[in-house]
């Protein structure tokens, strides 16, 4: 399946959830951005989800992982890290958090308030 299809049957809520959870493993930003937007919308959250935000997580270089302006898939998966709102998402938020400095937490913060 094309890329751009996937990441539009993603945004319209026709993908399982197990196939969300393995879109967050194709390196393609709408695709990623959109797996994650839906897990964030249905609270889907378990071990092997909150492994893989943290691992996007690092995708933070604007020049390859920029969504909207200064956002990057790593921001947008630390804000969901926030929005799934469970004990282990919201530990390993603050233990992301921690290691940015204060204009990444405004963004992480910004994108967070904006999908909950």
């Amino acid at each position: 399946m094309n890329l751009l299809t996937l990441s539009k049957e993603i945004r319209e809520g026709k993908i399982s959830d197990d196939k969300l959870v393995e879109c967050l493993d194709i390196h393609h930003n709408q695709v990623m951005m959109n797996a994650m937007s839906q897990i964030a919308k249905k609270k889907l959250c378990n071990e092997k989800i909150i492994e893989k935000l943290k691992h996007i997580s690092q995708f933070r270089d604007p020049k390859v992982n920029k969504l909207f302006g200064i956002d990057t898939l790593g921001h947008y998966s630390i804000a969901v890290l926030r929005v799934l709102n469970t004990s282990e998402s919201i530990k390993q938020y603050d233990l992301l958090m921690a290691e940015l400095d204060d204009f990444d937490k405004e963004i992480v913060e910004r994108i967070a308030e904006g999908i909950g």
